[in-house]
């Protein structure tokens, strides 16, 4: 038996060593291919490049640059030894001495630990150290380390002490509740509480600094919420040292004066440990949030408590369209801060939808948006023909193209979060260039960002949409970000999706038409204003539309009507192409119908757009949803836009409480 599992470990062994053997390979590969990218793209480009694309982790990017620049000249040793890669770029950043040592070691048989390499830095630094006769600057580093855990000690024994405190200023107020009159009846327990209070109050400076220990409280008002601070804590400890402990209560009948224990005082010394007077979750978790911090759920609660309006995270939306993308990202939860429209048709479709939203009919290039600087996210379907096949995928040499606009208004109002939609022609290969430069520039603005390609049909849309989507966060956000995935369900067929429309206006074959109709459609193509008349398909999407038992061919006024042979493949209405597009019934589109099917097929889909808004929303918030059941819930409702007779009425009667007043 030890015979059989000593073979076992060995044949492990060899197995190991000859993967390790290939994966320092790679790593030289890796780093060679590095020096080939920055002859001809920049070191920022490359780095996006590897970051957001090859999935290598940002700060190993660097030592796989200096992995071939510095350990190149003995790669085939430290190949032939199976150097682990971790070690190996740890080792990249080293210095000429301990890089030297350090192959000595390797050459020596040595199975080097990156740890090692730490503790070989620090002696040869000693020894260089005693050699040129320089200070010995471990003991500045000795004496500073015994200075931190002394201070900590400190605050330690301070916040124990401050414990007992809050205990006993609880049994006095759990007393003064049982027996009435505290400063009265229990004066020798009040004594104890100042004199403990004053000596926490006369400690304080020497762990705190004096600036600190005595800060103005800050002015918020008393609430359910029960706020707190550490200035609020120290007054308060200031006020016990001088026996402000009690509130006057006078009572007529009988006349007579009884001095309460403030009830204040506990919940605010609580405060110091976390204690904040409430067990809900929700209010705990909005606390936290206010507090800066984002407790992040791993698994969907139960319905969360919708955001207050004035907490709702904010979105500036640009190349708004006629709403798709505005409609999912409200329904995620998010507040519009601004909506920016070129198009009149489109922005008009806005305004008439939801006249509370504030939509900007405007040019973006140069357009002055600073006073919505500090946007929770920046989000927009940015002019997509530069990247896809039919607009030639000029790119960035397109005059259509907008993201340098996008990048603008990322530099001048610092959003939390970004995301930007397109087509995926932007990540084709001809745009790998441009889309790098893009991601490099983020990256220099400081924010963490990735671009990936999301399918329609994963969430329940009848279309074979695929859009490449751009998401980044400033950095500290993006490890609570994750793509959301396909729903596990079906999505429904073009059949399904249109078989009550199709049959409005009685055909007896709607049923015939919709067992033919039994796939997905293609993506819905509005194009750009120079393309001129209504149809849904370019050539090689056109038989794909045939398939389904749709004529591509421009657009029908109405559905088919009673006499209509079965094997009909009928056109689309604006009304259908919408449906396909997961608008809903009531949004209505303003502009010509040529107008309005560009609105329409142009438009980033509110069931796409939702999925994605929700995990920004989680990074964000750190909220999670149960995606499958939300998307069987409606996306949104109609505005509910008082009339004008309405208007009128309130303004009368608020006119006539006011002269009554």
């Amino acid at each position: 038996m030890e015979v059989r599992h000593g073979r076992e470990l060995n044949e492990t062994r060899d197995r190991l060593e000859r993967w390790r053997v290939k994966q320092a390979r790679e790593a030289f590969r890796t780093g060679d291919q590095w020096s080939e990218l920055t002859a001809r793209l920049s070191v920022k480009e490359v780095s996006a490049f590897l970051a957001a694309e090859c999935q290598i982790p940002r700060r190993d990017v660097a030592r796989f640059v200096r992995l071939a620049k510095v350990l190149g000249a003995d790669r085939e040793l430290y190949i032939e030894k199976g150097v682990a890669v971790s070690v190996l770029l740890d080792l990249a950043g080293q210095d000429e001495a301990v890089r030297s040592e350090a192959l000595r070691m390797i050459r020596s048989g040595r199975s080097l630990q990156s740890k090692e390499l730490r503790a070989l830095k620090r002696d040869i630094s000693l020894e260089r150290a005693a050699a040129e006769g320089a200070l010995d600057r471990t003991r500045i580093r000795d004496l500073r380390n015994i200075a931190v855990r002394k201070a900590r000690a400190g605050v330690d024994a301070w916040l124990a002490s401050l414990e007992k405190v809050v205990n006993a200023a609880h049994d006095v107020s759990e007393f003064d509740m049982l027996k009435g009159n505290t400063l009265t009846m229990a004066p020798k327990k009040i004594d104890r509480l100042a004199i403990k209070a004053a000596k926490l109050v006369e400690e304080l400076p020497a762990l705190v600094g004096r600036e600190f220990a005595k800060a103005p409280v800050p002015d918020r008002p008393r609430s359910g919420k029960s706020p707190g601070s550490w200035p609020e804590v120290f007054a308060t400890l200031r006020a016990m040292a001088k026996r402000r402990m009690f509130i006057e209560h006078r009572y007529e009948r009988p006349e007579t004066t009884v001095m309460d224990f403030d009830p204040h005082i506990v919940a605010q010394l609580a405060w110091a440990f976390g204690y904040d007077g409430c067990t809900d979750g929700d209010k705990a978790r909005d606390r936290m949030r206010e507090a800066g911090s984002v407790p992040l759920a791993t698994q969907p609660g139960p319905e969360p408590t919708p955001f207050d309006r004035r907490n709702k995270p904010t979105v500036l939306e640009i190349c708004a369209g006629a709403g798709g993308q505005a409609l999912g990202l409200h329904a995620a939860g998010f507040s519009h801060a601004g909506l920016v429209e070129i198009d009149g048709d489109a922005a008009a479709t806005l305004k008439h939808n939801r006249p509370s939203w504030p939509v900007l009919n405007a040019d973006l290039r140069g357009l002055d948006l600073s006073h919505l600087k500090g946007v929770d996210l920046l989000a927009g379907g940015v002019p997509c023909q530069s990247f896809s096949a039919a607009g030639m995928r000029l790119g960035a040499n397109d005059e259509r193209d907008l993201f340098p606009e996008a990048l603008r208004l990322v530099r001048e109002l610092r959003p939390r979060a970004v995301m930007l939609e397109n087509v995926t022609g932007a990540l084709h290969v001809g745009n790998a260039v441009n889309r790098l430069r893009i991601l490099s520039a983020l990256a220099s603005l400081g924010y963490d960002a990735e671009w990936r390609v999301i399918d329609g049909s994963e969430f329940g849309l009848p279309q074979k949409r695929r859009r490449s989507v751009l998401v980044g966060f400033q950095q500290g956000i993006m490890h609570r970000f994750r793509w959301p995935v396909a729903i596990g369900t079906p999505a429904p067929t073009v059949g399904e999706a249109l078989f009550d429309l199709m049959s409005a206006n009685g055909w007896e074959h709607a049923g015939e038409w919709g067992e033919r109709a039994n796939g997905l459609a293609p993506t819905l193509i509005g194009g750009s204003q120079r393309k001129k008349g209504i149809d849904l398909a370019q050539e090689k999407s056109r038989q794909a539309w045939m398939k389904i038992a749709v004529n591509p061919n421009g657009r029908a006024l109405e559905a088919p009507g009673p006499g209509v042979p079965a094997d009909h493949n009928p056109k689309l209405t604006l009304e259908m192409m919408a449906r396909i597009q997961d608008f809903p019934e009531w949004w209505s589109f303003k502009g010509s119908p040529q107008q309005a099917f560009r609105q329409i097929a142009n438009a980033f889909p509110p069931r796409m757009a939702f999925a994605v808004g929700a995990s920004i929303m989680r990074a964000l918030t750190g909220r999670e949803i149960d995606l499958p059941a939300a998307l069987l819930k409606p996306l949104a409702e109609p505005e509910k836009v008082p009339s004008e007779f309405a208007r009128k009425f309130s303004m009368e009667a608020r006119r006539q409480s006011a002269q009554r007043e």
